[in-house]
């Protein structure tokens, strides 16, 4: 075989020799495969061209030169389609329009907007118990107060009449901070998707040192000291970062809304996920944006709105309750989760129809002297058959044994109005609450039967502001009202404000949003919130700095008078509440892109006089009082220090 090799060799040469010799003698070569060819190379390029970069997209000032080539290239084309050419080298259609279309085009990368706010906050409580050591004011008795301490609580303890043993005053000192991020996430003009996640929120300064571990046992959570390289306390040489399950109650990053928003620019905008909620003043619905807020509305959504008439009109679907759940599996990881049963879930229908003004609008037709209104309604209906708040187990078994229901029988009407009133230097806002509706029992654990409760409860509250001396001075005068139940004791919201004493089946105790704040001891901390009372505040600030940009620097002075709408709810079977006086200094600087972007320094001094409503009752024989009892005047002084981004 391997001698007939040569032989194949000569006769493939001697067959490709004349084609080679053809195609170096022939001088005519076809000049329309040329071009075919050519045109092809172009078209390899061009797709090659448009195809999308994986590069970051410049944001530098563009290259005008690109234009100007792209200009000579228009020319040019314009040339070949008006000049005369022979046949063999006339551009066609299809290479024209290959030419000048461009190829497609990929979207634009996504946006990331980060808005925010980080605050440190120092306490200082005085006598926040009154002088009261029973419930609710017990929350904020002095934890030595009354403790067995070893070796003495140090020279100012002393022991009362009552045999208590006092450590130190009545006093609370302490600090917290939170870090919240607002990130967006933008794919387009669009479509967006939002989220409120908080870092060490509310953390108290100093409450995870090394030398303190949480442990969880089949008795709960037990605190263990003796960590290793910590033999005691005092030895600690750093913070360890919040955990569950390890050294807190929670993780040191806490997700509190995540959802997303398309917009479609005829139909209008679509909502979904968990999301914060706010109307007017923020009675019912609040979204605590403020800097120095704690609580806030988040619900789980899916809205709808749209703009008609000039009207902003929304309806959504809330899920507020479901109730007891079911898992695959409780002790590995990959878990999922559905509702047991739709029947004990409080389903929640809401709706808004609004008139609002853009802000730039807004602010054109205040500096006109024109006035402008805005307002409208808020309507929620809710409803739920049974419940499982009885239900011990977090996840029952699957044979039903562990469930429990109770017939719940409710569903309510709550109408909120909203209105606000500007002209000039002048604003008038008004929010007005109502809730009507049944419930058929206000029990986990029994169905008492009867006849229906009937809920029929009330809220106001109005602010009015005046602004003088180009707007540095304002005169202020806020109030608001909550209807009272007679049939119950105590106005504190950690108080059971429902259950009926007495054989009435009225529910009228009203309470705000705890967000919404008028004072800084008695209803923001004391009783938790305004409820089943009235108020009265008028105030004045005075801003020494105060300029278009935002930079604020002033001080400001409020008087609180606080009254209960039945006074046989009070402590004391008396409706004077108490008398606060609040003073305030606050700075703000005008850092950063956004009217309340930059430096926000807070220093707030309070004190309450408690009247005979927060004592006790007065009468022959009463045991509940301590011999030579005195309400005790209550103190606060706070120091917020603030950057907003």
């Amino acid at each position: 075989m391997t001698r007939w090799l040569p032989i194949w060799l000569v006769i493939a040469l001697a067959a490709l020799a004349p084609r080679v010799a053809s195609a170096q003698g022939d001088e005519s070569v076809d000049e329309e495969d040329v071009d075919a060819d050519a045109d092809a190379e172009d078209d390899w390029d061009e797709e090659e061209a448009d195809e999308p970069s994986l590069r970051a997209p410049s944001v530098g000032m563009p290259d005008v030169s690109l234009l100007d080539e792209e200009d000579e290239g228009d020319e040019d084309i314009d040339a070949a389609l008006e000049e005369p050419e022979a046949p063999a080298t006339r551009a066609t259609p299809e290479a024209l329009q290959a030419a000048t279309v461009r190829g497609p085009r990929t979207a634009s990368p996504p946006v990331v907007r980060l808005e925010g706010y980080l605050r440190t906050r120092g306490e200082l409580w005085d006598a926040f118990s009154l002088g009261r050591r029973d419930d609710p004011f017990d929350a904020f008795t002095v934890a030595t107060e009354g403790a067995t301490v070893p070796g003495s609580c140090g020279g100012s303890s002393s022991v009362d009449r009552d045999g208590w043993v006092r450590c130190r005053g009545d006093r609370h000192r302490f600090a917290n901070m939170r870090l919240r991020l607002r990130p967006t996430l933008s794919l387009s003009d669009d479509v967006r998707v939002i989220s409120t996640v908080d870092v060490f929120d509310n953390m108290v300064l100093g409450s995870t040192p090394d030398g303190y571990a949480y442990r969880y046992t089949d008795r709960g959570f037990e605190r263990h000291d003796r960590v290793p390289g910590v033999p005691v306390d005092f030895a600690t040489s750093t913070q360890n970062p919040p955990q569950d399950y390890r050294n807190s109650w929670r993780d040191s990053l806490y997700v509190r809304h995540v959802w997303a928003e398309v917009t479609n620019r005829t139909l209008g905008t679509l909502r979904f996920g968990r999301m914060p909620a706010h109307h007017g003043l923020g009675l019912v619905w609040n979204g605590g944006d403020g800097i120095d807020q704690d609580f806030s509305s988040d619900v789980d959504r899916v809205e709808a709105t749209t703009e008609q008439f000039g009207f902003r009109l929304s309806a959504s679907f809330d899920f507020a309750v479901q109730g007891v759940l079911r898992a695959q599996d409780t002790t590995g990881g990959g878990l999922t989760f559905w509702d047991a049963t739709p029947q004990d879930d409080l389903r929640q229908f809401h709706f808004q129809a609004l008139r609002l003004t853009d802000e730039d609008e807004r602010r054109e037709r205040l500096a006109r002297g024109t006035w402008v209104l805005q307002g409208g309604i808020d309507f929620t209906y809710r409803t739920q058959f049974l419940s499982a708040a009885g239900t011990a187990g977090a996840f029952p078994a699957n044979d039903g044994s562990e469930f429990f229901f109770v017939r719940r029988g409710f569903r309510s009407f709550v109408p909120d109005v909203w209105a606000r009133f500007e002209w000039k230097a002048l604003r008038l806002e008004l929010e007005a609450v109502g809730v009507a509706g049944t419930v058929r029992n206000v029990q986990n654990d029994v169905f008492p039967g009867g006849s229906a409760f009937k809920i029929r409860q009330f809220g106001l509250a109005f602010e009015g502001e005046y602004r003088l001396l180009d707007e540095q001075l304002a005169i202020r005068l806020h109030t608001g009202y909550a209807t009272g139940d007679p049939d119950v004791n105590g106005l504190s919201d950690r108080e059971d404000t429902l259950t009926q004493l007495s054989q009435d089946r009225t529910l009228s105790h009203f309470a705000f949003h705890p967000a919404y704040r008028v004072d800084l001891i008695l209803w923001r901390n004391v009783l938790g919130r305004v409820g089943g009372a009235w108020y009265l505040k008028p105030g004045v600030t005075y801003d020494v700095v105060r300029t278009t940009n935002g930079q604020r620097f002033g001080a400001s002075f409020d008087v609180i008078y606080s009254r209960a709408a039945q006074e046989v709810q009070t402590y004391g079977s008396d409706p004077n509440l108490g008398l606060e006086l609040n003073a305030g200094l606050h700075y703000r600087s005008e850092d950063g892109p956004g009217m309340l972007d930059g430096v926000h320094v807070l220093i707030q001094y309070g004190v309450l006089f408690p009247l005979e409503g927060l004592g006790f009752v007065e009468y022959a024989g009463n045991t509940d009082r301590p011999a030579g009892f005195d309400l005790r005047i209550a103190q606060a002084a706070r120091l917020v220090l603030g950057v907003q981004f």
